[in-house]
């Protein structure tokens, strides 16, 4: 499998300003939670997910990633570099995206609700779109 270079480096700059985002979500309502969330997002995508995606050896990649175009490929991708039966298995790439998507946008937005700023409904709908975008990435797609 051949991860693009620009998917690899783009996507997984993308995944690391979702975690900040996602962190900042969370530091808006406390700072605690917030630095928990962010150290916790980072742990499990780029510690767990990287070695759970990077388990089949090297030579079934054609230039290897060390798991790092798996994650940006879970998560940003066309449906054909996903191949999450194979290497993260669909319960775990269901629950990191969980963990990166719907969570933190939904706590933002109750809290967003609750006590109302511009600033924190702009992080609501940036972590809500990307979570969007990221799931769109994975319907699969008619043949023309």
């Amino acid at each position: 499998m051949e991860f693009p270079t620009a998917l690899t480096v783009v996507g997984n700059l993308a995944i690391l300003i979702w975690i900040v985002v996602g962190g900042l979500g969370f530091w808006l309502y406390n700072q605690a939670a917030g630095l928990l969330f962010t150290i916790i997002s980072l742990v499990a995508v780029y510690g767990v997910l990287k070695f759970i995606g990077c388990l089949r050896p090297c030579y079934h990649c054609t230039r290897c990633t060390r798991g790092f175009g798996r994650i940006s490929a879970l998560y940003f991708g066309k449906r054909s570099l996903k191949d999450p039966k194979e290497s993260y298995g669909v319960a775990s790439a269901v629950f990191f995206y969980v963990l990166m998507g719907p969570f933190p946008a939904a706590f933002s937005l109750f809290f967003t609700v609750q006590t109302f700023t511009v600033f924190k409904l702009l992080i609501s709908f940036i972590l809500v779109a990307m979570a969007i975008f990221s799931g769109l990435t994975w319907r699969k797609t008619r043949e023309a």
